[in-house]
């Protein structure tokens, strides 16, 4: 099996890939982890590109998050796609949430050295920067394309439900 999990920032994305994976035993990529070095330096592209590469080669893997250079790639051999489209404040709360959480911490789901953030920079992105019109054309159009593999998530209860639906029996918080 093979599940792409993308959506915005700060909706829950990473404890939800967490989740499954550990229902249906595949492993998880999350592409923050990868993607940055300590202190939120971005990697080379064409590293990050190879070890996405490199991870895809299993017959099941989840991947967490959307690094768009090989995203068609994804889409296309993935059997499960799941969107995470959620209201822009819902996600500021949850990374608000997630920063008193794991204040001065590193979270499972981010690379080595970056310690849980929450500046003015990352607020913009989760209020403006990542709904630009070019990303919620991209969301439409996988919708679009994938509708047979697609689900979307609107809300946190959608996402709870679903994974009552597959068996999952931990809790439910978010982290």
């Amino acid at each position: 099996m093979k599940i792409l999990v993308i959506g915005y920032s700060s909706s829950g994305k990473s404890t939800f890939s967490k989740r499954i994976g550990n229902v249906y035993n595949i492993p998880v990529l999350h592409i923050d982890k990868i993607f940055f070095s300590p202190n939120w330096v971005e990697r080379d592209k064409t590293q990050v590109e190879q070890e996405i590469r490199e991870f895809m080669k299993s017959d099941s893997w989840i991947i967490d998050g959307l690094y768009r250079n090989q995203a068609r790639e994804r889409f296309e051999i993935a059997d499960q796609i799941f969107i995470f489209d959620f209201n822009r404040f819902k996600c500021l709360y949850g990374a608000v949430v997630r920063r008193v959480k794991f204040h001065n911490q590193i979270r499972d789901s981010i690379a080595e050295g970056c310690k849980e953030r929450l500046n003015f920079s990352f607020i913009w992105w989760i209020l403006f920067g990542g709904r630009k019109k070019e990303s919620k054309v991209l969301l439409k159009s996988i919708q679009t394309t994938y509708h047979n593999k697609v689900i979307v998530f609107k809300n946190r209860k959608q996402t709870n439900n679903y994974l009552k639906q597959i068996g999952y029996t931990g809790s439910l918080k978010y982290e």
